[in-house]
């Protein structure tokens, strides 16, 4: 028998990909109309949960976050001040990183 498994060997990175699959799906839920927003923020919550739980610091958190709404066709948009002038993606774009940065640095918040 082998020895029994330490909570680095993959336990952690099980949770990660758990949470990072569902931001992934509840991304596409919500732009396909079949989810609310306040579910993709609680998944985006989950997320950056658990790369802070792996000391991930800040920006490796954004790259994370910023690599699954790509994957879920969401790109930033470096559009005029405007934001009245954004389209629904773009929004939810930046909304799920302003809501990930303050879910970093403040713990939950509240939907």
């Amino acid at each position: 028998m082998g020895e029994p498994p330490r909570p680095d060997d993959g336990g952690d990175d099980a949770s990660l990909e758990t949470a990072a699959a569902r931001l992934r799906r509840t991304v596409a839920a919500v732009v396909a109309g079949e989810a609310s927003r306040a579910a993709l923020e609680t998944a985006a919550g989950a997320l950056v949960e658990q790369l802070r739980s792996q000391d991930e610091p800040p920006e490796q958190m954004l790259l994370r976050i910023k690599e699954i709404l790509a994957d879920a066709g969401l790109r930033p948009t470096y559009a005029p001040g405007d934001v009245s002038a954004l389209g629904r993606d773009t929004t939810l774009y930046r909304d799920v990183i302003a809501w990930c940065i303050r879910h970093y640095y403040d713990g939950p918040v509240s939907p």
